[in-house]
């Protein structure tokens, strides 16, 4: 493929390195590519294959004993140089218990990769990765530090022998690095791995982005297009954190993990231009809202806005309160999907409706998770959903689009999702009032026509993704979806 590159890269003292749009971009268009530096697992990953980033249990590798899942995996590229550094120190992945528990001994094993990269490439080290952040003075403060230190500088220099290859100050630079510029991304395997794109983190972040990525399983190659119409000179943002999360753990989060506080617009809001994402309901009157009286200072107090109200809380409790949420719903994702995952969900909201304003990220990720499952999992199937169950399906499905309209506009992958998650509700509807007697073949027609449109922006967003990924697989499945639904209304 042809090497694209629409932006310029500029520099000043918010945010140092960062790109601009060196020509108007349309929606969806490609502004560049870029290939990683670097693939590893993440810090605290679960056993692994170090080849292909499948889960694995009880398989190494038959040279150097770490974790591998097949032959084809021992020869691949990426393990084969780390593969000969432990065979020559004797370095051995000790004996685990439980393969599903994290496991540090992994932890050195992306630093690694770095190192030998830079080995391999010394131009482009020096050329884009050198000249990364790593906030080597603000990380010395973080417990992440010494486990650092631990985990990896001294198992690769003293344990593994290579003090004569690179410096202790040099592998804690690579651990900053990889702490700073690494993004998630998805595997072959199905595992979260992380990767350093070098053009990539040059990006600017937003929690309102105005770019957004797709991961080719291949090679792992990143694409970097326009989620919405973008003028030249326009700085291009990226989010660095989850759209759907409130403002309080959005910062806190970016300033555990980037080392910067956000100071976007959709922070400086309270009400996080009006989705009200982070508002909480007033138990103590009916008129206000519990809103934070300073955003962009994460110890504010938080207030009624009703003025006769009076009601407040400490940033200390709504820390508190959040944490506790949080981790019910991470309880609730590590359950699989089922009739019981959903109705879980339902008694979760109907618990915290009386707390949270309606639009809260918290109940709007429980929301999210309702919107895919309704249709999806056995005695709520879309052929067994009573028309009260379609309509909330759709409900849900319209909330989630109209918090994305503001705080992730444009063709992202969740709206493709969500668009996709929309279309059936409104055709089974639609039929079943035509086959009710209660609408007629022209209303039935003009009814199927906003599932049409769903389908094809469901398509066109989610087409550009890898084709085994699972929106890329939905995306075929709309594409084909749409030209049956088309079909069908045409013999109408």
């Amino acid at each position: 493929m042809v090497d694209v590159c629409h932006y310029n890269v500029s520099q000043n003292e918010i945010y140092g390195r960062y790109l601009t749009a060196n020509k108007d971009l349309e929606c969806g268009e490609l502004i560049f590519i870029d290939s990683p530096f670097v693939v590893g697992p993440k810090p605290d990953a679960s056993p692994l294959c170090l080849g292909c980033y499948c889960p694995i249990e009880n398989t190494v590798c038959s040279r150097c004993s770490w974790p591998i899942c097949s032959a084809e995996c021992e020869q691949s590229v990426q393990h084969k140089p780390e593969c000969e550094i432990f065979l020559q120190a004797k370095v051995r992945f000790q004996p685990i218990e439980d393969w599903s528990a994290s496991s540090p001994q992994l932890d050195c094993i992306t630093p690694l990769r770095l190192l030998l990269a830079k080995e391999k490439d010394p131009e482009r080290w020096k050329r884009e990765v050198e000249i990364m952040e790593n906030h080597t003075e603000e990380r010395r403060k973080k417990p992440t530090w010494d486990a650092d230190q631990n985990n990896v500088v001294n198992y690769l220099i003293e344990h593994c022998k290579l003090e004569g290859r690179f410096s202790k100050d040099l592998v804690q630079k690579v651990c900053g690095i990889l702490e700073v510029n690494a993004v998630e991304i998805p595997s072959r395997g199905g595992f979260s791995v992380r990767a350093v794109y070098p053009r990539l983190a040059i990006a600017a972040h937003s929690c309102v982005p105005n770019i957004v990525h797709t991961i080719l399983h291949k090679d792992y190659e990143v694409q970097v297009r326009a989620a919405v119409p973008i003028k030249n000179g326009e700085t291009l943002h990226i989010s660095y954190t989850h759209v759907l999360s409130p403002t309080l753990l959005r910062r806190e989060h970016l300033l555990e993990s980037k080392f910067f506080n956000c100071m976007c617009p959709r922070c400086a809001d309270p009400t996080e231009l009006g989705t009200h994402l982070s508002t909480l309901k007033c138990n103590k009157c009916d008129n206000g809202v519990i809103l934070s009286t300073n955003p962009l200072d994460n110890d504010a107090e938080w207030k009624c806005t009703d003025k006769n109200c009076g009601f407040k809380t400490s940033s200390v409790a709504m820390r508190k309160m959040l944490g506790v949420v949080l981790a019910e719903l991470e309880q609730l994702d590590a359950l699989d999907p089922g009739p019981s995952s959903l109705e879980l969900r339902e008694a979760t909201l109907k618990k915290y409706k009386s707390v949270f304003h309606p639009c809260h990220a918290m109940l709007v990720s429980l929301k999210h998770a309702l919107a895919q499952l309704y249709g999806r999992v056995e005695n709520y199937l879309l052929d067994d959903l009573p028309d009260l169950l379609l309509e909330r399906k759709v409900e849900l499905c319209r909330l989630i689009l109209k918090v994305l309209d503001v705080v992730s506009p444009g063709d992202s992958r969740m709206r493709g999702m969500m668009l996709y998650e929309l279309h059936a509700p409104l055709m089974y509807l639609a039929r079943s009032e035509y086959a009710a007697g209660l609408i007629t073949q022209d209303k039935l027609k003009e009814r199927l026509q906003e599932p049409i449109h769903c389908l094809s922006n469901a398509a066109r967003i989610l087409c550009r993704e890898d084709p085994q990924s699972p929106e890329g697989i939905t995306g075929n499945i709309a594409l084909h979806s749409l030209e049956a639904l088309k079909a069908s209304l045409e013999s109408l």
